[in-house]
């Protein structure tokens, strides 16, 4: 089970940012997101609700000891959003398809 630390840094590489980055978004250190990371500084609430909605993942997912993030959702939703509308109607048929076809 990974601690809230090693779930954030997983959800910063998978996205592509550096530590800087994040702390600059978060208004932080990158000192201060390194020790968050490592696990030696807790997070402050309204830290983990920034880090929630810069990442794309519910508080749950970043604290909960028995949820695994699935980082492929918001890399999907974030993508999805900058479709046309046209080509998410698209995307939406196919996954009726998709989960009609399993029956």
């Amino acid at each position: 089970m990974k601690k809230s630390g090693e779930r954030l840094k997983a959800a910063r590489e998978f996205l592509g940012l550096t530590q800087e980055q994040v702390a600059s978004a978060l208004h932080m250190t990158r000192n201060m997101i390194v020790n968050i990371e490592n696990n030696n500084r807790t997070i402050k609430s309204d830290e983990l609700y920034r880090f929630s909605k810069l990442y794309g993942i519910s508080m749950e997912e970043i604290v909960s000891e028995e949820k695994e993030v699935n980082m492929n959702i918001p890399a999907f939703a974030r993508g999805f959003e900058s479709l046309s509308d046209k080509d998410q109607q698209e995307i939406l048929n196919l996954i009726k398809f998709k989960i009609n076809y399993k029956g």
